[in-house]
């Protein structure tokens, strides 16, 4: 039929004089979408082709970017992870009575029937009467396989033996670098609190601590609240943990005060880093700003596993610092992320402090981690005045702190008191000293620059007693001490940096700041 049609059409077309040609019949009945199409114009429908198909490569992209950018950030899957028991404290003193560690830490922790003493009981026998961690005694009986000699970063001739800063012998230091009794009450002051809101997984909360408050039989009330960001958990928990082993409580540690057993509270800790270090090494969910967890952490494990020489936690703690190469970028140093393309002069200086830390302790990592960062560092300062930026040279809002962090990590690196930047950039933090005023408060700032100038010509150098006085004064009259207090020992999140760490930070940080007349050897050595 449809060829009877069509010759009927050609007939009717090329038939001579014909006055017009009628319209053609139909083959069959048009649908709806057909005769949309005939109706559009052929532009028309090239466009609306060309948007679907840009619309579709779009939509692939986007799944695709964003898959990989998951692949950076969110780690392997994390497998429920079996930890072997940790050490126990030995106790060489036979008439002196080993706590039962396996019934010490209960949810609440502290114990109700612990006696009080005005000091710490050990095997020094030392005058002093304040906090200062364990004897020998109380160190992993499991030999110490790494390199350090020395229970501290620098290594260098202030610190004596390798327990005789942190674990003995702290009184000298102590009084030498310009503390006392008043920066020793604080620091034990800071650890209760630590102690008493500890969570009962072991960690710290930016936001959780408040759950703690009033839970104590001695400390009532609550603590007034606190800024904070629960991403910051990891972080927060690495400097609580460093500032117990900074005044030298290991997880072996017996010393008891609140009802509290250290010991506990760093074993606890530990644990929670151990459980949350993913098969790569990363410690802490890779979410936000995970670097600064990570490497505080990596610190925080080093230090441990330094101070005991335990190989309970020494995989962890090596793991922690091969992350930590990892996530540097090629070359140059660290940023939030692994290798994240771009680089910041704060995350670097923990970055540094973890690899020194792991240097000291026999944790090995190649050289382009310092290598790096001194390419780095190169490149933000000033060689004139010897600022250091953030995240490029010539970053006016944070080079004070940056500042600290350049000359804190070079000494660490390269020991070498000759370079000029260290002098000009030593005498531009002198011209910021600590002050409690509201746009000048600033503890991370305050802890990095005494670091640095304590390095730099401490204890007894006219720099470091410049910056001491006006330090410890800012920092001691600050805490709050009321007697009986929920915050008693912690310190108001009064500076620029607490919206992150809340009031955990500014206790843990501020109780390290205290500590920097034993913590670290002097790299130069003592005056």
């Amino acid at each position: 039929m449809g060829s009877d049609v069509s010759e009927r059409w050609r007939s009717i077309v090329e038939e001579p004089g014909a006055a017009r040609a009628p319209s053609p019949p139909p083959l069959e009945e048009a649908s709806l979408a057909d005769a949309l199409i005939r109706r559009t114009p052929w532009w028309a429908l090239s466009t609306g082709i060309h948007v679907v198909l840009a619309l579709l490569i779009g939509f692939f992209w986007a799944v695709q970017a964003r898959e990989e950018d998951e692949a950076v950030v969110v780690g392997p899957p994390r497998k429920p992870r079996e930890l072997p028991e940790m050490d126990k404290p030995r106790d060489l003193d036979p008439n002196r009575k080993v706590l039962d560690v396996e019934k010490s830490v209960e949810d609440p922790v502290y114990r109700k029937d612990a006696e009080e003493s005005d000091r710490n009981e050990t095997a020094d026998e030392e005058e002093f009467q304040k906090a200062k961690g364990d004897s020998l005694d109380y160190v992993s009986d499991k030999p110490f396989t790494g390199k350090g000699t020395y229970d501290v970063i620098g290594g260098g001739a202030g610190g004596g033996g390798r327990y005789g800063t942190r674990l003995g012998g702290k009184q000298n230091l102590v009084a030498r670098g310009g503390g006392g009794s008043d920066t020793e009450d604080a620091v034990l002051a800071a650890l209760k609190w630590l102690a008493r809101h500890q969570s009962s997984d072991g960690r710290w909360s930016v936001k959780g601590y408040a759950q703690r408050c009033g839970a104590h039989p001695k400390h009532k009330g609550r603590c007034s609240p606190s800024p904070g960001q629960d991403d910051y958990d990891a972080g927060v928990t690495g400097l609580a943990l460093l500032a117990f082993l900074g005044a030298g409580y290991s997880h072996l540690s017996r010393d008891t005060h609140d009802g509290i057993c250290f010991g506990d509270v760093v074993r606890n800790g530990i644990q929670w880093m151990m459980r949350n270090q993913d098969p790569e090494g990363c410690v802490g969910p890779r979410q936000g700003h995970y670097m600064y967890n990570h490497t505080i952490c990596a610190l925080a494990f080093s230090e441990a596993y330094g101070l005991t020489g335990s190989n309970l936690f020494k995989d962890q703690a090596q793991r922690a610092i091969d992350f930590t190469i990892a996530a540097q970028n090629p070359g140059k140093a660290w940023r939030y992320r692994h290798r994240s393309n771009d680089n910041d002069t704060s995350v670097t200086g923990w970055a540094v402090m973890a690899l020194k830390s792991a240097e000291i302790s026999g944790l090995p990592f190649p050289k382009s981690g310092y290598e790096g960062t001194r390419a780095w560092l190169d490149e933000v300062t000033d060689d004139d005045y010897g600022y250091v930026g953030y995240d490029r040279k010539g970053d006016f809002d944070n080079r004070k702190a940056m500042t600290a962090v350049g000359i804190m990590s070079r000494i660490f690196m390269d020991r070498n008191r000759s370079d000029r930047r260290l002098s000009t950039g030593a005498d531009f933090l002198l011209r910021h000293k600590p002050e409690w005023a509201p746009r000048k408060t600033d503890f991370y700032y305050w802890y990095y620059a005494s670091l640095a100038l304590f390095q730099f010509d401490g204890p007894t150098g006219p720099k470091w007693k410049a910056w001491n006085s006006d330090m410890k004064q800012t920092i001691v009259t600050h805490q709050n001490v009321q007697a009986g207090a929920c915050k008693n020992g912690s310190w108001e999140p009064a500076d620029r940096w607490v919206w992150g760490g809340g009031r955990v930070y500014a206790t843990a940080i501020n109780a390290l700041t205290l500590e920097v007349y034993y913590r670290y050897a002097n790299v130069f050595g003592a005056k």
